[in-house]
């Protein structure tokens, strides 16, 4: 009986010997599953490489044909219109040659092969171009003589093996490829079933032992709900903490913002009366110095003169400093009140059509886009439940940043994609414009601060704003930018928006 006893005792024991197993098990399942994945995707790009690869050489075969034909029909028929194949081979072979290098840059072999190649490439259009010359200026027979001469066929037969095995080895290479990316699906395949089998299993024993022990279980659950109410409590408080203080902060930043415009106000009446007052001082100056000058010599009026002259300009340029420091420190409280009005402005959900929305935005900028020699592209996108007028202002912003900082030696292209999963949707706002250094990349989104050359009129305060408000509808923002190479911006936000969905965040 007691050694029975004991046993009994002993099994609740196993539980964490079991659960630490099991924790080790899927630690080890996850990382070989993602190494697995990566393994399987690297594979199946390498295996797209390879495939499209073989495509591009077949395509250079296709294009030097097309170019044959339409060279030969025009020797043939006299016809100008037999040259358009022609004409479009030339580009379109040389930049199938360029993408294969940009293909090619890890495999000697192929690379080499190119080398090869492209003499020949240009000396099959060299032989092409001549006789079409020689055709077009009347010397029909020797352009057919240049053709019967066998040089272009041969060029065409040795480009042919070439590529004909180059095709071949890219085959065998898909093959290669192919049985390593199923390889590497097949032991996913098995690590997941067996992981998953072990870890049933321990489950399995897990229950039996939790059943030898539903009291000790159901103590603990009721500690763990007491527990889980305290800390919702608790969740509960502070959230309602941070939200009073951030209103607080707002009140105060609009009470600030409110109270620096009146004493602006008073500056900006007492410099328009400096301004009255020195015009009076002035004409009151000049009239003396005329009296002056009807006493004095001549050259003690000149001097009179000029010293007027001079504490006139050093007063406009008084006035002037005043009234910029005025001018931006306005825009500045400007940008103040307004983002405060934004936050404390309520949120009204509703289910937003973003293509329609984009195309709207788009369209207010048609006439901006045309001068730059912009192009828009907007994919697919999923719709969201949010304040309407927030998201509006989001993507305007977004899209306005992009029109400002294009580069002028490339067109500029701007791209807004989007997609979605069960709580989320992903927008991405990706342009190829000047792009952003990665030590800015957390300073555009600060107030007042801006990042680059600062050739383009702002205050600083568009993005600072859009992060605002998409972290306010329980969303974040992304970046991700290289200088010289364009941006893209993230923003993620919640299917359907709610105050629990910005506590959340």
């Amino acid at each position: 009986m007691s050694l029975a006893a004991g046993a009994r005792r002993s099994l609740p024991n196993l539980q964490p010997l079991l659960l630490g197993i099991g924790f080790i098990l899927l630690v080890a399942i996850s990382i070989s599953t993602v190494f697995l994945v990566d393994r399987a995707a690297t594979d199946s790009q390498e295996l797209a490489q390879t495939l499209t690869v073989q495509n591009k050489l077949s395509n250079i075969l296709l294009a030097l044909r097309r170019a044959e034909s339409s060279q030969r029909g025009y020797l043939f028929t006299d016809e100008p219109s037999y040259l358009t194949d022609y004409q479009r081979a030339e580009p379109e072979t040389k930049q199938l040659i360029a993408d294969l290098r940009a293909l090619s840059k890890d495999n000697p072999e192929r690379t080499s092969m190119l080398d090869r190649a492209s003499p020949l490439v240009d000396s099959k259009f060299a032989e092409m171009s001549e006789t079409i010359r020689l055709n077009g200026s009347g010397h029909r027979n020797e352009a057919r003589a240049e053709v019967l001469g066998g040089r272009g066929r041969d060029v065409m037969d040795r480009l042919r093996e070439m590529i004909d095995l180059a095709t071949a080895n890219e085959a065998h290479l898909v093959e290669v490829r192919r049985e390593q990316s199923q390889t590497s699906e097949r032991l996913l395949l098995l690590v997941t079933l067996v992981g998953s089998g072990v870890i049933v299993l321990i489950g399995a024993v897990s229950v039996v032992l939790v059943r030898r022990n539903a009291n000790q279980a159901e103590s603990a659950r009721n500690e763990l709900a007491v527990t889980n109410a305290n800390l919702e409590r608790i969740v509960a408080y502070r959230t309602s903490d941070l939200t009073e203080a951030n209103e607080e902060i707002q009140r105060f930043a609009y009470i600030v913002s409110h109270d620096l415009r009146s004493p602006l106000v008073n500056i900006m009446g007492f410099t328009s009366e400096l301004e009255a007052l020195r015009q009076d001082i002035f004409e009151q100056v000049k009239k003396l110095s005329a009296d002056l000058a009807a006493l004095n010599a001549q050259a003690a009026e000149a001097s009179t003169e000029s010293e007027i002259e001079r504490l006139g300009a050093d007063f406009d340029e008084a006035i002037r400093f005043i009234k910029s420091s005025i001018g931006n420190m306005d825009r500045l409280i400007n940008a103040v009140l307004k983002l405060s009005r934004e936050g404390r402005r309520q949120f009204s959900p509703q289910r937003v059509d973003m293509n329609g929305m984009l195309e709207q935005i788009v369209q207010t900028v048609t006439h901006r886009a045309a001068e730059k020699g912009a192009t828009f592209t907007v994919g697919d996108l999923p719709p969201v439940e949010s304040d309407r007028l927030a998201i509006e202002q989001i993507f305007s912003n977004l899209v306005d940043n992009a029109l400002k900082y294009g580069r002028p030696e490339e067109p500029l292209r701007i791209e807004i994609a989007g997609r979605g999963n069960a709580t989320h949707v992903i927008y991405d706002v990706r342009d190829n414009g000047r792009g952003i250094a990665a030590q800015d990349h957390q300073r555009v989104f600060e107030l007042f601060r801006r990042a680059g050359a600062q050739d383009t009129p702002g205050e600083g305060i568009g993005l600072a704003h859009v992060r605002a408000l998409v972290r306010r509808m329980g969303g974040n923002m992304g970046l991700n930018s290289e200088l010289g190479k364009g941006s893209t911006f993230t923003v993620t936000l919640p299917r359907r928006w709610s105050v629990e969905s910005r506590s959340a965040a």
